[in-house]
């Protein structure tokens, strides 16, 4: 057994002990009322050590999910729309803007003293339907210009990130620098990287810029080559003085995977530090879709893997903080992604649905308080 895995057996079978933590409730009780517990929010301990915690968080929760509500400023220093800074929301026509839902939850952010990331202003996916009939290579750098000034020109200064581009790989399409063969690619060649860095830092100087990726967790083959990709798409950034300052690992692990090897890990992170670039943790969970189906076996399994992740990350300075996608378990979009085979709700997230702190809550806290100190606002 390597010693990665001895970790995971001992973590997974301490998990449920750490303070905090929250056990399943008999069935048919009533769940305590409970406004944080008794502990400091996950974003009071990262501030500690110079980071920050947050969540994923859509504007219809603001009002349509109160008891969620009662959690997030306790929780949370930093917050991130899911849906509401992307094309289809913010640009339903070609001559037509629309800042509603994003300008609620900025408002939100602002009022509780937290900060927002934008998320995000190119991506392959969530565009609006005129977009792929209009992108050509004659209209795609005005229309991604446009689009990008317009939008981080609205929010300039209000937001601390922007994650400029979302999840540019995809080293099986062979195209240049591993990159997806996406619409703006093909519109644009490699170069929408380079238009997009570029209108952002004009439109938004203040808010730090960020390549988004999935899938650079484990070591096995299909994530080595795409970290492989992702350095050497970085390095080629720099030198061409391509105003890119941050990577976004969106950490969507899975509780079942034993190629969690935290030295590649680790590695990784160093290799990404070296070029000057800054570390963010943009969207964690932990699947549980392939463990038993007992709650407290699952919930210790997913603490477990998430801090030994988590230990691998924080101890380089260059990580700036983490971000949960979602705070509670209810309404995660694993349960649609990848259902468990026998229906039961995943558990990912640090709160489960009757929002209380669970095991995931716990790893967090203890992954944070044992990271080295930083200087740094959090």
């Amino acid at each position: 057994m390597s010693s990665i895995s001895r970790r995971l057996l001992l973590a997974a079978s301490t998990a449920a002990l750490l303070p905090g933590a929250a056990s399943a409730p008999p069935a048919g009780s009533a769940p305590p009322r409970q406004r944080g517990g008794n502990e400091a929010g996950l974003h009071s301990r990262a501030v500690r050590k110079g980071l920050f915690y947050g969540t994923a968080l859509e504007s219809g929760a603001l009002r349509g999910e109160p008891a969620l509500m009662e959690h997030v400023p306790v929780e949370c220093g930093m917050l991130v729309s899911e849906a509401n800074f992307k094309w289809a929301d913010l640009r339903p026509a070609p001559d037509k803007f629309s800042f509603e839902r994003a300008d609620m939850l900025t408002a939100y952010a602002a009022r509780h003293n937290m900060r927002v990331r934008g998320h995000t202003l190119v991506w392959h996916e969530a565009n609006p339907d005129w977009l792929e009939q209009t992108l050509t290579p004659q209209t795609g750098e005005k229309l991604l210009t446009e689009h990008i000034h317009v939008v981080a020109g609205h929010f300039r200064r209000r937001l601390a990130h922007w994650d400029v581009v979302n999840e540019p790989l995809k080293p099986e399409d062979n195209k240049p620098f591993g990159l997806r063969d996406s619409l703006w690619l093909r519109a644009l060649g490699p170069r929408y990287l380079d238009i997009a860095f570029h209108a952002c830092a004009a439109a938004d100087p203040d808010a730090l810029r960020v390549v988004n990726e999935f899938g650079i967790d484990y070591a096995i083959d299909w994530q080595e080559r795409r970290r492989a990709a992702l350095l050497t798409l970085l390095a080629d950034l720099k030198a061409r003085n391509v105003p890119v300052q941050a990577v976004g690992l969106q950490a969507h692990l899975d509780a079942a995977e034993p190629a969690l090897d935290q030295t590649v890990l680790n590695r990784f992170v160093s290799d990404i530090a070296g070029l000057g670039m800054k570390v963010i943790v943009t969207e964690l969970d932990v699947r549980d879709d392939r463990l038993p189906a007992d709650i407290a076996t699952r919930d210790a399994a997913v603490a477990a893997h998430a801090r030994a992740w988590l230990e691998a990350v924080l101890v380089h300075p260059a990580v700036l903080g983490v971000l949960t996608w979602g705070l509670s378990d209810k309404g995660s979009w694993l349960n649609k992604k990848f259902p468990r085979p026998d229906g039961l709700p995943q558990r990912p997230l640090p709160l489960d649905a009757a929002m209380r702190r669970k095991p995931l809550w716990s790893a967090l806290a203890a992954a944070l308080d044992t990271a080295p100190a930083r200087p740094g606002r959090g």
